[in-house]
């Protein structure tokens, strides 16, 4: 079972919130969505950082949300939150707290129906309807937990949050769109995204993987998969083996099959050794498609 602490609304945002590298942020996402990959998620949600909605949703609310002793352990790695914290809503926060400790123990129910307490309470919570739509997610209620991260944004917006934050809320809407195939909306989100935060390696990196990868040709597009991997990988230092693969992956989209080739083997190449046992097959995978000039598309 995947618990809440290992959903993707809450990586992407733990990331913001923690100040962490651009390469070490990159590598820290792969290495949660390898989870989603053991867990059954289809490919185009194992091959990003977060390219899932199911993992980086749980370590956003886990800063954001959670405080005390029964921190995630994702959360309790998580430095440099207490600005954001600060600022919170205290209004139902207990029972919010309260509610993501449900979940955390599988009991969903019960933390919908104190979520939806906060919510009666004060309606322009926008943790509260994150949190609701973390808990849907797991549930399997995605079309309802995107409405409720919709609901969240709007709220974020009129509370002014950081354009980081909303960045990687916009980031979590995608994932979870891209979870139920609603790849147009996942894209809308991933723009939105890029347009607040322009420099941001992830992000960069996963629209980058959209473009490139998406199983709806009318959605791809190999030459600004290409630009944006090239940003991410530059922004990552040219050592990250994810933004390289996806920048593989671009070029193959975009016909040139010698990049992409010249790129796969580099990403395996710049494979962290802990890695290699679960990323080393599908990398070679990929590799022997475009040795054949065939690109990759996610299924």
């Amino acid at each position: 079972m995947v618990r809440l602490s290992e959903t993707p609304v809450g990586v992407s945002l733990a990331c913001v919130l923690t100040r962490v590298n651009p390469s070490k942020k990159v590598a820290h996402l792969m290495g949660l969505r390898l989870k989603l990959q053991n867990s059954g998620m289809s490919s185009f949600h194992v091959m990003k950082k977060t390219r899932s909605g199911k993992i980086a949703l749980s370590l956003f609310l886990a800063v954001v949300l959670h405080i005390g002793t029964a921190w995630s352990l994702h959360a309790q790695e998580a430095k440099g939150w207490g600005s954001i914290w600060q600022q919170r809503m205290t209004i139902g926060q207990a029972q919010l707290d309260e509610a993501y400790k449900l979940a955390e123990s599988g009991k969903s129910s019960e933390a919908l129906a104190q979520i939806d307490s906060v919510i009666s309470a004060n309606p322009r919570n926008w943790r509260a309807h994150f949190l609701k739509a973390a808990v849907l997610t797991l549930i399997k209620r995605q079309n309802d937990a995107v409405q409720q991260i919709d609901i969240s944004i709007d709220l974020a917006k009129k509370a002014r949050v950081s354009s980081e934050l909303l960045a990687e809320m916009y980031e979590s809407k995608s994932r979870t769109c891209v979870d139920i195939g609603r790849y147009d909306d996942a894209k809308r989100s991933l723009e939105a995204a890029y347009h607040l935060q322009p420099k941001d390696p992830t992000t960069l990196n996963d629209l980058a993987w959209l473009l490139a990868t998406a199983p709806n040709a009318r959605l791809r597009n190999g030459r600004r998969a290409v630009g944006f991997a090239q940003k991410s990988c530059a922004l990552t230092n040219w050592n990250n083996a994810y933004s390289i693969d996806t920048l593989a992956a671009a070029y193959a989209a975009a016909g040139d099959f010698s990049q992409a080739v010249k790129f796969q083997q580099r990403a395996i190449d710049a494979l962290d050794p802990k890695d290699r046992a679960v990323q080393l097959p599908g990398m070679k995978s990929r590799l022997e498609l475009y040795s054949s000039r065939r690109a990759y598309i996610s299924s």
